[in-house]
């Protein structure tokens, strides 16, 4: 499969706060692989204390 490149929205809830976006540009063969990289990228940024969720996606190239 060929690597292609994903904009992935998060929205990451934090405890007692608001909501906050964040945009992630990842590689990945596959929507799934990219969806699942983004949130991976999510977990190491805030070390696991926020509640991600999958805003939207998009195929760059």
């Amino acid at each position: 499969m060929t690597d292609r490149l994903w904009k992935v929205t998060v929205s990451c809830l934090f405890p007692m706060g608001k909501p906050i976006e964040k945009v992630f540009e990842v590689h990945h063969a596959t929507e799934e692989g990219a969806r699942d990289a983004a949130l991976g990228q999510e977990a190491t940024a805030h070390g696991g204390s926020s509640i991600p969720t999958i805003v939207k996606i998009e195929e760059i190239r």
